[in-house]
């Protein structure tokens, strides 16, 4: 089989091509219950930034794609068969492992808070006031690259940064101690009504990742700085209402999201808290059965980067009645696509409440199926992380670059902030086959990884809560079919024929 690297079209507007690439290998065959899974998900959708790609060079792996799928689904197997043989004493005594390192200062939060505040404004100013070419202002560049790629990174490797660095916490904190506002906001003016949950998240990420993966134009600096602008408004009247605790815990789409993705960091905290050490991914563990709402959540962000990948293959293209050869522009699959990342969500969500409520049935639990939801559902973040690593890491790579030189030059005035007036983007590890070799080989271990830990985390979640060993064994047998299905889904995503 090939694989090859396509240039990436702006994957985020119409437009001529951007360079950013993702690394496929065309004509990759799934069987199986993978195959299902595919149907399933493709039939229903799940959405991405899309466009216009050319292929310019193709290398030749050393064995076919099937292989490398096939591999990477019998490792996730096999791992669910090693979990299940390692006595429950010795998951209880892993799951203990921890070492507090102290705590992080709420006026260090505070701090932070109001320089990611300023940064914000900074930021917002650029994009309506710099140039308007996307690949030169900063704003899209920071916000898609750095925020929703680099920052993710980071807190999978340095934990809850984002409650440390959110513009909310430290205009309140100020606005609080204004002479005329203090009483008022020393106490929150609204209750947070407990029955909206985690909904008000799960609506704005759903917003999100609309603009993202199908609005026709979110890198235009402009329209961004607009949406920067509304969404940070939005947030600060419900946090003035509801009080910073209640609202960034449950409402706010990215304090939800980063909080999830710092579950599975070797350091655990936030600001006013203390900062505990531990094994990466062992604090989805300490994690509390979630509420539908917060179950929705973490489905939503696995379904939404699924058909991020998905809504670019020829299949979902044909599907649609596009020829991929001859894209039209985002514009014209607005409303396709926009159904089609609904029913991806709905369709994972189906297969997951399918997966966990035969797992009772088969074990003969008596627990409910919606305590059972909340708690198994953890254990998807993992998925979750690993594909959006994997999906965006070649448009990181190149994206990363652009984002240094726009910001040496954030308004387009001649500025040279940091020293690269003379830097020029390089995508040169794209055209040869060791650097695409090394990518392609990261991709699927990070996909495979991630449903390895995602298999250990459920196992250790039903011991803990099922009354035999036996009853937690058979319990998980569908949500780990669920999951190498999936493990299959993503890397089939990975070496497919795309355009975009």
């Amino acid at each position: 089989m090939k694989t090859g690297w396509r240039r990436h079209g702006s994957p985020k507007a119409d437009g001529p091509a951007q360079a950013s690439s993702t690394v496929g290998i065309p004509g990759a065959r799934v069987a199986g219950i993978g195959l299902v899974l595919v149907l399933l998900a493709a039939a229903l959708g799940i959405g991405s930034p899309a466009l216009a790609h050319t292929a310019e060079r193709a290398f030749v792996l050393l064995m076919p794609t099937d292989f490398y799928i096939a591999g990477g689904v019998l490792v996730v197997a096999l791992s669910f068969l090693l979990i299940a043989a390692v006595p429950a004493a010795n998951l209880r005594a892993v799951d203990a492992i921890g070492r507090p390192l102290g705590s992080f200062p709420e006026a260090l939060g505070t701090a932070t808070s109001l320089v990611g505040f300023l940064v914000m404004v900074w930021l917002i100013f650029a994009g309506y006031l710099g140039t308007q070419d996307p690949l030169a202002n900063p704003l899209p560049l920071v916000v898609w690259t750095l925020f929703w790629v680099g920052l993710v990174v980071a807190h999978v490797l340095f934990g809850n940064l984002w409650s440390a660095l959110n513009p909310w916490r430290g205009v309140h904190a100020v606005l609080s101690k204004v002479p005329g506002l203090r009483n008022r906001l020393a106490q929150p003016p609204l209750y947070y009504p407990k029955r909206l949950g985690y909904w008000p998240a799960v609506a704005s990420f759903l917003a999100f990742a609309w603009f993202e993966l199908i609005y026709p134009a979110p890198q235009n600096p402009a329209i961004l700085a607009e949406a920067v602008g509304l969404y940070f408004a939005l947030n600060l009247i419900a946090t003035l209402l509801f009080g910073p605790a209640a609202w960034l815990r449950y409402g706010e789409a990215f304090s939800v999201f980063f909080r999830m993705v710092a579950w599975l960091s070797p350091l655990n905290g936030r600001p006013g808290s203390s900062i505990v050490a531990t094994v990466p991914t062992l604090g989805l563990l300490h994690v509390r059965p979630l509420p539908l709402g917060g179950m929705a959540f973490v489905l939503l962000a696995l379904s939404s980067v699924s058909f991020d990948g998905l809504s670019k293959t020829y299949w979902w293209l044909a599907l649609i009645g596009v020829n991929p050869l001859e894209f039209p522009g985002r514009s014209a699959v607005v409303l396709p696509n926009t159904l089609g990342l609904l029913a991806a969500f709905a369709a994972l969500l189906g297969c997951y409440v399918t997966a966990v409520w035969l797992g009772l049935r088969l074990s003969g639990e008596r627990a409910g199926l919606s305590e059972r939801l909340g708690g198994y559902v953890v254990s998807i973040v993992p998925i979750a992380l690993g594909y959006h690593i994997a999906h965006y890491l070649t448009v990181f790579l190149v994206d990363a670059q652009y984002a240094a030189i726009a910001l040496s030059d954030p308004f387009g005035l001649g500025w040279d902030l940091f020293g690269l007036s003379h830097a020029h983007v390089t995508t040169s590890f794209l055209t040869n086959f060791g650097p695409v070799r090394l990518i392609w080989f990261s991709q699927v271990t990070v996909i495979v990884l991630a449903h390895v830990a995602a298999v250990c985390v459920a196992h250790f979640i039903a011991i803990r809560q099922a009354s035999r060993r036996r009853d937690a064994i058979v319990s998980q047998v569908p949500l780990t079919i669920l999951m190498v299905g999936y493990t299959q889904f993503g890397l089939w995503l990975l070496s497919t024929a795309t355009a975009g």
